[in-house]
């Protein structure tokens, strides 16, 4: 058997000193707390979210501005105008308005703190929610005058003046100083009495053709 040939020469650096591969560095630990952002998150991603911060920002702006104004108003009192509209869960809410306004419809004759009831007579009682002293009724009557004619007269949420030449129109008023029967109301579909002050009788009898 052959000895492998053996290599003499002093010089030679040894096989075991030779220098491995150097390895690829550690990968830095996130901080604690640190999240890493999604590959999803690009920037087209971050500007449509962006977008729909400030639009739904601006939406709640709108929605508060409206309650302020609501509540700027006060609670309507004896002399009062407003009218009523039908909010959600079917309830009503009331707007106030100058009494000379075309869609003041109703007039408060009289208010009460509490929950309470409105002197004999066609008052609509609106009560105002809240607990103890804070609710409040009020005592709305029809707010119109001689040759007004009216719309929707049985929907105290829709009722409005119209022109008595509108097709719409159902009704045209006729106001009476103090109480007085339904005989004093010709072909009168509707008789209202309000012991106000001023105590009076509204008549409401269809418009005619004459009108």
């Amino acid at each position: 058997m052959s000895t492998p040939p053996t290599d003499d020469n002093p010089f030679r650096t040894p096989d075991y000193a030779t220098a491995p591969a150097p390895m690829p560095p550690p990968a830095m630990a996130p901080a604690p707390g640190y999240r890493p952002i999604p590959h999803w998150f690009t920037t087209k991603v971050r500007i449509t979210l962006a977008a729909c911060v400030v639009l739904a920002l601006g939406l709640g702006a709108l929605g508060a501005l409206g309650i302020a104004r609501l509540g700027r108003s006060g609670t309507p009192s004896s002399g009062d105008c407003l009218y009523l509209t039908r909010e959600s869960g079917g309830k009503l809410a009331y707007h106030r308005v100058s009494c000379g306004s075309g869609n003041a419809t109703y007039k408060v004759d009289d208010s009460h703190r509490g929950t309470s009831r409105c002197a004999s007579g066609d008052y609509v009682r609106f009560q105002i929610s809240g607990s103890g002293s804070g609710a409040q009724t009020l005592c709305l009557a029809l707010n119109v005058s001689t040759g007004d004619c009216l719309r929707d007269v049985d929907d105290q949420a829709t009722v409005a003046k119209v022109a008595c030449t509108d097709p719409a129109a159902k009704e045209r008023a006729e106001v009476i100083a103090g109480y007085r029967g339904e005989d004093s109301c010709a072909d009168a579909d509707h008789v209202l009495s309000y012991p106000g002050p001023p105590r009076r009788t509204v008549c409401l009898a269809p418009p005619g053709e004459n009108i």
